[in-house]
């Protein structure tokens, strides 16, 4: 299984370099991110800076991420139809960290570092991903200081791919898989993923920006845990400025499943949260 996602995405890959390349049809350096193939937003692992409060087993808790995503280089390709094909090449990276609040000294209980190569592409309302990734998980200090546990290594490579179509403005579907070459501790496997958002058009509340409503919904089963179904939901509020990747998210939603980081990822976990996102 994890030779066959791995083939898929650079055969993906290749294709889609190798005719830009020839045709010498790069036309942005560090070009703006997100104009692409635009972030998943009930997605807590994208590359972003969010803020989550929840309560979990009676305790508070909050995940802290802050990462971004750096653009490198875009083209395009004539397409039939008047529709061209275009590619961007990027660099994310992000933290995404968990703590236990508790007063004046919060807990640092875990982080999973993430840094990711996607190759993105568009065609209408047609968009598609296809990353090769690196995520590691570690315990934070302060719960090795508590516990005495140092945890386990834990550490994956492998190829991400997902594609969305955007019915219309305000519907968007999206699926997608995980291979992986390379993880420890071994016994685990690559991962599916898929979704939907719909959006409410221009509320008008402010001048000279845009906000409107949202509700998202992102699955995804692991092979780690058995292909069980992990599940969250998003309700939210987006303001920013109309075609600027910069936005401001305020969101509540619901989480069911196993847990996403790495180092308590057999852990069953079902909370709510409410947090705020900023979007680069």
């Amino acid at each position: 299984m994890r030779g066959v996602f791995l083939a898929a995405a650079v055969s993906v890959g290749a294709l889609c370099v190798r005719p830009a390349a020839a045709q010498n049809l790069v036309y942005g350096v560090i070009p703006e991110t997100d104009q692409l193939f635009h972030r998943l937003l009930a997605d807590p692992r994208q590359p972003q800076t969010t803020f989550r409060f929840y309560r979990l087993g009676g305790r508070n808790l909050a995940d802290v991420a802050l990462g971004t995503t750096w653009g490198m280089a875009r083209w395009h390709l004539p397409g039939a139809g008047g529709e061209d094909w275009h590619f961007q090449l990027n660099v994310a990276g992000m933290g995404f960290s968990r703590f236990k609040l508790s007063g004046a000294v919060n807990e640092f209980q875990t982080i999973d570092f993430f840094l990711n190569f996607p190759l993105e592409l568009r065609r209408g309302r047609f968009s598609a991903q296809v990353m090769g990734f690196h995520e590691s998980s570690h315990l934070g200090d302060d719960y090795i200081r508590r516990t005495g546990s140092t945890g386990f290594r834990y550490s994956i490579e492998g190829f991400r791919t997902v594609a969305s179509f955007e019915f219309t403005p305000s519907l968007r579907v999206y699926g997608g898989a995980t291979g992986l070459f390379h993880c420890v501790p071994e016994d685990q496997d690559g991962a599916l993923q898929y979704g939907f958002e719909v959006r409410s058009s221009d509320l008008g509340w402010l001048p000279h920006h845009e906000s409107w409503v949202y509700l998202a919904q992102d699955f995804k089963n692991y092979g780690r845990s058995g292909w069980n179904l992990n599940s969250k939901t998003d309700l939210g509020l987006r303001v920013g400025v109309p075609k600027v990747v910069r936005d401001l998210r305020f969101h509540v939603g619901y989480f069911g499943g196993r847990s996403e980081y790495g180092q308590v990822h057999k852990n069953r976990e079902h909370y709510w949260d409410t947090g705020v996102t900023f979007d680069f």
